[in-house]
């Protein structure tokens, strides 16, 4: 990606050692030191052709953000040459402006967004990193966004604390239960679709059947993944599905008439979940019983099955199937299987 300015063509890492770091050096000093800068959106994954823009954070410490940042996005919107010309957006009351809004290259940020809210804390030792609470694709952004400054070395060290071989190995199987919940649900009503003859519906579907179906791979993989930008690229970097899936994949992503999808994404699960269990990543218990395994934190408590099975118990003694068992767990029951 090039940048088109009075000056012509420059890469944008020259276009902020020679024009964005100098400007700032020169306005606001202060902040030289204490500024990370970090390349985000698609040219942060990897993804750099004719049709990239520039999209970087520039991040403060809280408090010097609160108190100086503004000073500074005002400066880099008003003084700095833009590293791709559009034409002026100016103040318009048309209604569709919205529609050609195009967000600023360089936006300051707190450093507190990060993680949360929790990445100053976690930088001082007062936190762990929040695990369960930040999504797989900020984790994913924190190690490979390319960072350009790094004041104090603050990026570099929520990278490291970030690295995928340190997430906790049962979360992989919580937010992989969770999925493949979903990815059930979401499969249900794209099926249904198919057979009812409803492109739009159909097409709706199949997105977010294809994302949930890759997000599952990269979780069998242990590894983080995207929102949606380089999927595909970093799906063919994975151990495990490229040589597997990646054909049933361009089948499902195909203009192949639409009653052949439904098959091959059925393909891509069952070999999934034969990669799950080689793995153990999940048990067949916890296949079997996603939702159950679901409410019992099954990633967390060895025992959870023992419940499940209970609860089944309980709903045979009442006369039920014993998979309507389900419901004396949620409603929490007694012991006794007869219905208060």
């Amino acid at each position: 990606m090039n940048g088109e300015g009075k000056g012509g063509k420059i890469g944008f890492e020259a276009y902020f050692e020679g024009k964005v770091v100098p400007l700032i050096a020169r306005e606001h000093p202060e902040l030289v030191s204490e500024m990370s800068i970090r390349v985000e959106g698609s040219v942060g994954l990897g993804v750099e052709d004719e049709l990239s823009d520039l999209d970087v954070a520039l991040f403060l410490p809280e408090k010097l953000w609160k108190e100086r940042g503004g000073q500074l996005q005002l400066t880099l919107l008003h003084d700095l040459e833009p590293f791709i010309a559009h034409p002026s957006s100016v103040f318009s009351r048309d209604p569709l402006v919205w529609w050609n809004f195009r967000h600023s290259e360089i936006c300051v940020h707190p450093l507190s967004m990060l993680l949360c809210g929790q990445a100053e804390s976690v930088l001082a030792g007062e936190r762990d990193v929040p695990w369960e609470e930040v999504a797989i694709e900020e984790l994913l952004q924190l190690q490979i966004h390319p960072i350009l400054r790094d004041g104090h070395g603050r990026l570099a060290r929520l990278r490291e604390l970030t690295a995928v071989d340190r997430y906790p190995q049962r979360l992989w199987a919580k937010r992989l239960i969770r999925e493949l919940i979903d990815l059930a649900g979401e499969f249900e009503e794209f099926d249904k679709a198919v057979r009812r003859n409803k492109p739009l519906e159909v097409q709706m579907f199949m997105g977010e059947v294809l994302r949930m179906l890759f997000r599952a791979v990269f979780l069998v993989n242990r590894q983080y993944y995207p929102w949606r930008n380089g999927f595909l690229r970093m799906f063919r970097q994975l151990p495990f599905g490229p040589k597997e899936l990646l054909g049933e994949f361009d089948m499902a992503g195909s203009e192949a008439s639409w009653a052949e999808k439904p098959a091959a994404i059925s393909r891509i699960v069952h070999v999934v979940t034969a990669q799950i269990l080689d793995t153990g990543l999940l048990t067949e218990d916890m296949l079997r019983c996603l939702v159950h395994a679901w409410d019992a934190k099954a990633w967390e408590s060895p025992d959870w099955l023992a419940g499940s099975e209970a609860r089944e118990r309980q709903a045979e003694e009442a006369g039920y199937e014993a998979w309507y068992g389900w419901i004396w767990d949620r409603w929490g029951w007694p012991e006794q299987g007869a219905v208060p």
